[in-house]
């Protein structure tokens, strides 16, 4: 697969369908596409974190949990788009779920961003369908049916009739047979819009001393500061204790400067971009030097950082930060 190509292919659909996509983010970092755990960010109602892959079983670890965690502080949904598992190409109009992670083809993907309906989700033991349960056994009920009829036509137990009317998701095929015995409708569509993420930690990110040293300071301040490997930034730091800051300060995209100057430019530029669509206030974090001012980015020196007394110093530069968001 061609995957700029692709990328480009779902960036025009987002736009067609009144998303707001800041530019590609392989503009500002040829490499972006190969190490970043998304590839598009995209709001419209919600903010979506899309990931495109050529096959959905093949996804490292890292990426998973850098998309989870990100996915989760930015109030998103993470997307993975692409074409086959490892035993088959992906069906239409199915939703895929891997590791907890909604995943689809791009034709499905087209259809629910432009709000057509979805039935079926794959999961682990086949296809299954969101069900009505309660209007199953009132529609049993008031047909005349028992629970051993409906047994009998569908060629399953007595149990599992029982159990289709008190589970809200039962295989696909099921649900197709009973709203073919009972002429009614039983399914409800899969919104991958109200998807709840958990938030993953990474234990295993070894730091680097500057790191260290970073998490130390942001420690002092009640901050917690969670790495990422797999993104343009290299940490969301947040603060929950703090209850009345806006959405936007509510955690920073934080990123250190590691890099070399014109690497630093172009992790500036993604930063700034990403910020924009997720509603997101950043930090970057020098050791010494300056960069261009850029809005949504509050740029500091480590040892403007060492010298803050609490948490509300940090909050007076970041209330000095032009803010730029923009919405469809």
């Amino acid at each position: 697969m061609d995957q700029i190509l692709y990328i480009d292919e779902v960036i025009n659909s987002l736009k067609e369908a009144g998303y707001i996509v800041p530019r590609p983010m392989g503009l500002f970092d040829p490499q972006y596409w190969n190490k970043s755990s998304f590839d598009i960010v995209a709001r419209k109602d919600v903010l979506l974190m899309i990931k495109i892959v050529t096959n959905i079983d093949v996804i490292s670890n890292e990426l998973v949990e850098d998309l989870k965690l990100i996915s989760f502080f930015f109030n998103g949904i993470p997307l993975l788009i692409g074409k086959e598992t490892r035993k088959e190409p992906l069906r239409d109009d199915v939703v895929y779920e891997r590791r907890g992670i909604p995943a689809m083809n791009l034709t499905t993907f087209k259809k629910i961003i432009n709000n057509n309906e979805i039935y079926v989700i794959s999961r682990k033991g086949g296809f299954y369908s969101k069900v009505d349960n309660e209007k199953i056994r009132r529609v049993r009920l008031e047909q005349g049916f028992s629970l051993q009829d409906v047994a009998v036509q569908l060629g399953v137990s007595r149990k599992a009739v029982y159990l289709f009317e008190r589970e809200n998701q039962i295989k696909a095929e099921n649900v197709e047979q009973l709203e073919r015995i009972f002429k009614q409708k039983f399914k409800l569509p899969i919104n991958i819009f109200s998807w709840e993420i958990e938030k993953e930690f990474n234990p295993s990110v070894k730091e680097t001393d500057f790191q260290a040293e970073i998490k130390e300071i942001l420690a002092d301040l009640n901050f917690t500061i969670d790495w990422v490997k797999k993104a343009p930034f290299d940490a969301i730091t947040s603060n929950p204790d703090e209850k009345q800051l806006k959405a936007e300060e509510s955690c920073l995209i934080t990123s250190l400067s590691f890099s070399h100057r014109m690497q630093l430019y172009n992790r500036l530029e993604l930063i700034r971009e990403i910020s924009k669509v997720a509603h997101k206030l950043a930090m970057f974090i020098i050791e010494d030097g300056k960069l261009p001012t850029v809005d949504n980015v509050l740029i500091i020196q480590k040892t403007i950082l060492e010298k803050m007394k609490d948490i509300h110093d940090l909050y007076k530069l970041l209330k000095k930060v032009k803010r730029n968001f923009i919405s469809p």
